[in-house]
């Protein structure tokens, strides 16, 4: 793929003082997507692919200037990534979903990023692609998905999240789905 030919928003979500959700042994939301964040972006730009990040650090951006970002960018594409949560007493709950907001484009975006990142979480609830009206995904110019990459409250999902190992291979299978989109799978 030739250098710079495209260029990605990635969205870590929370940050700061929002630490999104919080769940089995503290694990926090935040610091899970970060980390597979930071990752999906070195993995993209070794591939050539120019990456902008919404936040490279715990540090709260509220949505607004998120979007704008992208929005002023020229991106071709942006994924917000999050860790589901329910109450901690519901630890049967786990599963990935993928969240875009109306277009046929997003929805292939959504559906690229969801297959993969469920090929890497063995035995974890497929809860599908689905039509969802978050801020980010709504406001932005480009195809856009959101995708929780599991359960922090979730007996399968919450330990998977903690693990390094799984949150890179969570970062590489985010990143060849975003590959494959850019790649003509539109």
């Amino acid at each position: 793929m030739p250098r710079g030919l495209f260029k990605v928003v990635i969205d870590p979500g929370h940050g700061g003082p929002d630490p999104g959700a919080v769940g089995i042994g503290g694990l926090r939301e935040t610091d899970v997507v970060l980390d597979v964040s930071l990752q999906v972006a070195q993995l993209l730009q070794q591939r050539g692919v120019q990456v902008l990040l919404t936040r490279t650090s715990e540090v709260d951006v509220d949505l607004p200037p998120r979007v704008s970002l992208a929005n002023s960018s020229g991106a071709d594409i942006f994924l917000s990534i999050h860790a589901n949560a329910l109450s901690m007493s519901r630890p049967d709950v786990n599963g990935i979903e993928t969240f875009y907001f109306e277009s046929a484009s997003a929805r292939s975006l959504a559906a690229s990023v969801q297959q993969e990142v469920l090929a890497v979480s063995p035995g974890s609830p497929d809860r599908g692609v689905r039509q969802g009206r978050f801020f980010v995904i709504r406001r932005t110019v480009m195809p856009a998905a959101l995708v929780e990459m599991g359960f922090v409250t979730g007996e399968l999902d919450s330990p998977r999240l903690a693990d390094g190992q799984h949150r890179r291979r969570l970062a590489l299978a985010i990143a060849t789905g975003l590959l494959n989109y850019l790649r003509g799978g539109q």
